[in-house]
C-alpha cells in the first residue's frame, strides 16, 4: 500500500448502491475485507460500518493504459518545467478526482522531433513519480508505459537505460514520420508542425525529409529490437497509429495486444481479427473525432471495432466515454460500456486482480452519479480505502 493508508480496509460495507457487474447492473451491498471485495449481496444491508450511497453507481476503479497528463504539470507553458515531484501530485489529483485507480503514465522515450521538450523532461519526470511512490504520496497506483519512438537513432540504448525499472509495465512503438500512421497528410502535418519551427519551412522540410528516411531505414529493425526486449521481460506490448492490415500484421508478428489508436477502420477490423484490442482515446468519442482527421472511435463501436478506452490527454474522457457508449447512436449496455475502461485494459495489462467487481478483486471502486446526463464522480476507493 501506498502512505495514504498504511493497513487495507476490513469490515466496510457499500450499501444501496446499482452494482455494475460484468453483464448486469443490480442494487446491493459489498463486503470488503483485507482491501478486496469479500461478499456482492443484493438488496441494501444496514448496520455498523455500512455506507449507504443513495442508488448511485458503484463501478469498478477505471484503468487507463496511455495518459499524456503528467507531461502537461511537468511542462505547464512552453519552457516552463515544474518540480517534479509535485507535478506528479498533482496529476495523481486529477486522475484520482477523474475515477482512475490504476493509472500507465505514458513518457515518449526519443522523441521523433528536435525541438520536443520530451527528450529533456524524460529523467526528470521518471524521479519525481518513484520518489512520490516511494514516498507514498500518490493515491493512485501508478505504472510506467513507455511509447518509444523508433524512428529516433538512439532509441535502442534509451530504452534499455530505463528498462528495469520496477513500475514499467507497458511498452508502445510509435512512429510518427508524415505520410503514414498518424499523419497521411504531408501538407495537413507542415501547417500543424510549421509554427513550432519558427515557421522556417526549409527547417521543417528538412524534419520531414529526415524522419520520412529514418522510418524506412532504421524504424523497422528498431521496432523487432525494442519489441524483443519487451517480450523476454514479460512486458506487455502496443502498437501505435496503425493505419492498414500490413501494419496490424507486422504488430502480430512482434507480440503486440494491443493496437493503440488505429487511424483507420481497416486496421481496426483487421487487429479484430487477429486478437488484438482495438484501443481509442476517450476524448475522440466525446469530441465527435480525431483531431487528427482520421477513423472516428464513434465509427469504430458502431462497427464493433472498439474494445477499450484510454484518457490520452483528458482524464474524465474515459468515465465520459463508457457513458456515452449507452446512449443514442450506441446503445450499448452500461456493463458492455464500463468494461471498455475497467475489465478490458486490466485484461490487456495482464492485470487479473482488479477491473471488475467481482469476489476476490481489489477493492478498487468509483462511485458514480449522472447528473444532467453527465456522470459525475461521486467518490473513489483504493482497497476500500476512501480517497474522497
Amino acid at each position: 500500500m501506498n502512505g495514504w493508508q498504511s493497513e487495507p480496509v476490513t469490515g466496510a460495507v457499500l450499501t444501496n448502491a446499482q452494482l455494475v457487474l460484468a453483464d448486469e447492473v443490480i442494487t446491493g451491498s459489498i463486503r470488503i475485507e483485507d482491501g478486496k471485495i469479500a461478499a456482492i449481496d443484493s438488496g441494501a444491508v444496514r448496520g455498523a460500518g455500512s455506507v449507504d450511497l443513495d442508488g448511485d453507481y458503484l463501478i469498478p476503479g477505471l484503468i487507463d493504459l496511455h495518459t499524456d497528463n503528467l507531461e502537461k504539470h511537468h511542462q505547464p507553458r512552453k519552457g516552463v518545467f515544474w518540480d517534479p515531484v509535485i507535478a506528479v501530485i498533482s496529476h495523481d489529483a486529477q486522475v484520482i478526482a477523474a475515477g482512475i485507480t490504476t493509472v500507465f503514465d505514458s513518457l515518449t522515450l526519443g522523441a521523433a522531433s528536435g525541438w520536443d521538450a520530451r527528450a529533456e523532461m524524460i529523467e526528470p519526470m521518471i524521479s519525481g513519480l518513484t520518489v512520490a511512490n516511494a514516498q507514498g504520496l500518490l493515491r493512485a497506483d501508478h505504472r510506467l508505459h513507455y511509447r518509444c519512438e523508433v524512428t529516433h537513432p538512439d532509441i535502442q540504448a534509451i530504452v534499455e537505460a530505463h528498462l528495469d525499472h520496477p513500475l514499467l509495465q507497458f511498452l508502445s512503438l510509435m512512429d510518427h514520420a508524415p505520410g503514414d500512421r498518424q499523419s497521411p497528410d504531408i501538407e495537413r502535418y507542415r501547417s500543424f508542425y510549421l509554427p513550432a519551427f519558427g515557421h522556417d519551412e526549409a527547417a521543417l522540410d528538412r524534419h520531414i525529409t529526415d524522419l520520412m528516411t529514418k522510418s524506412k531505414t532504421i524504424g523497422p529493425e528498431n521496432r523487432r529490437l525494442i519489441a524483443e526486449l519487451g517480450r523476454v521481460r514479460d512486458i506487455p506490448l502496443a502498437s501505435h497509429d496503425d493505419a492498414s492490415v500490413a501494419h496490424i500484421e507486422e504488430a502480430k508478428d512482434l507480440g503486440c495486444a494491443v493496437t493503440e489508436f488505429p487511424t483507420t477502420l481497416e486496421a481496426a477490423t483487421a487487429a479484430k481479427a487477429v486478437g488484438l484490442q482495438v484501443l481509442m482515446g476517450g476524448p475522440n468519442l466525446i469530441l465527435g473525432g480525431s483531431h487528427s482527421g482520421n477513423v472516428a472511435a464513434g465509427d469504430l463501436a458502431k462497427a464493433g471495432q472498439l474494445d477499450l478506452f484510454a484518457s490520452d490527454y483528458i482524464p474524465s474522457s474515459m468515465l465520459a466515454a463508457a457513458f456515452k457508449l449507452t446512449a443514442p447512436p450506441f446503445g450499448w449496455t452500461l456493463p458492455r460500456a464500463i468494461t471498455t475502461v475497467t475489465k478490458v485494459p486490466a485484461e490487456a495489462a495482464g492485470l487479473d486482480d482488479r477491473g471488475e467487481i467481482t469476489e476476490g478483486r481489489i477493492a478498487d471502486l468509483v462511485r458514480v452519479r449522472q447528473v444532467n446526463g453527465r456522470p459525475i464522480v461521486k467518490g473513489v476507493y483504493r482497497q476500500g480505502v476512501c480517497l474522497f
